[in-house]
């Protein structure tokens, strides 16, 4: 026995009806049907500890055309998977509005929204752990994407056991050539969408729209875990990504070294750019495939208040519509992205407002846009 092994999903409903056996992940919102006979040597398959490679080298062009489809969906998993994903791994929120869909099957070059409503920052003054929520409730951006829910969340995750639900449903959505955008939720799950993004995309460069650098190399936190305020060089250390363009940092406490910066490949850019900085922003990520990861804060408190952890002097409406657009004219393509740490008001009756929501609106529009 082993986690590479397959099985099928311990949360799949199966329905026998005749000749014809209908197998349900409600979670994924998918349901495939089978002959009863294809059925049975499923099951009699996964009885023999056999992995999914394994299983696609017969010569049963039906077994492995069925098998591929399940396993895409979830249906069937490994070991491995199915003890991460017990408690699920996609849910349809119950304050949404629409039903959540599923991950595209096909290549469609869509846009793939999900949520990441979790929190593992260790000081956060305010949580953005709502965000999904948010966004949903007052965003009008809804149909330009494709919603397939939120990450579930179990009390027993800690940040690891979630980020790795998070590359799972980001590999599901890559591999069929399809963009994921992740809505957080704190910024250290940045990480795991990054990671993998690259792990298709290995020459992609992170472009980081941040009030604070998210790196720290001191002495005393080497060995630090995950976290909000290092996450940008866990993804060094690790060897995850090899370019990082940072725009809009401006923290008043500084971790690491200049010359980490440069052995880093890291170029930082101020939240008001020259021409001159324009044109090198635009060179190094010619032709390039980019992330675009946006935390709330690099825009100016006056501008977007609703953040977690604020800092004036930051981008207004034309600083970040201009370097969007920028970026968008510049590289090759924008293969993923994620929302980071905004959070929002309530009023005297606990109705949630923000009022940044149009602007977030415009910025989503740029980064997804053709």
């Amino acid at each position: 026995m082993h986690e590479d092994d397959v099985v099928i999903n311990r949360n799949t409903v199966i329905n026998e009806e005749g000749d014809k056996v209908e197998l349900t992940l409600n979670e994924r919102r998918v349901s495939v049907t089978v002959s009863g006979k294809l059925y049975q040597l499923l099951r009699k398959i996964t009885e023999q500890d056999i992995n999914f490679k394994d299983l696609l080298s017969t010569d049963n062009a039906q077994l492995k055309e069925i098998t591929s489809l399940l396993y895409f969906n979830d249906i069937l998993i490994s070991r491995k998977d199915d003890e991460l994903l017990k408690d699920g791994i996609l849910y349809n929120p119950a304050r949404m509005q629409t039903a959540a869909l599923s991950i595209p099957d096909t290549p469609q070059d869509q846009w793939c929204f999900f949520g990441a409503p979790a929190d593992f920052a260790l000081d956060p003054p305010r949580s953005p752990a709502h965000g999904p929520y948010i966004y949903r409730k007052l965003g009008r951006n809804h149909a330009e994407m494709r919603d397939v829910g939120d990450i579930a969340y179990s009390t027993t995750d800690n940040i690891y056991s979630f980020g790795e639900k998070i590359q799972h449903v980001v590999a599901k959505i890559r591999a069929k050539n399809n963009k994921a955008m992740m809505f957080g939720g704190d910024h250290s799950l940045t990480y795991f969408s990054v990671a993998e993004t690259a792990r298709f995309i290995p020459e992609l460069v992170l472009i980081q729209l941040d009030a604070h650098s998210d790196i720290n190399t001191s002495t005393d936190k080497a060995n630090a875990p995950l976290y909000h305020a290092n996450f940008v060089s866990k993804l060094i250390a690790d060897n995850v990504i090899r370019s990082v363009i940072q725009i809009g940092v401006r923290e008043k406490t500084i971790r690491y070294s200049m010359d980490y910066l440069q052995s880093s490949s890291i170029n930082q850019f101020s939240a008001v750019m020259s021409t001159d900085d324009k044109i090198r922003l635009a060179s190094l990520i010619e032709g390039k495939n980019v992330y675009i990861s946006f935390d709330a804060d690099v825009m100016d408190p006056d501008v977007f208040p609703h953040v977690t952890t604020p800092l004036d002097e930051g981008m207004n409406e034309e600083n970040i519509t201009d370097v969007l657009s920028l970026i968008k004219n510049s590289c090759h393509s924008v293969v993923g992205a994620d929302i980071m740490e905004f959070t929002c008001g309530f009023d005297k009756k606990g109705n949630p407002f923000n009022h940044e929501m149009p602007l977030l609106d415009k910025i989503i529009s740029l980064i997804i846009s053709r």
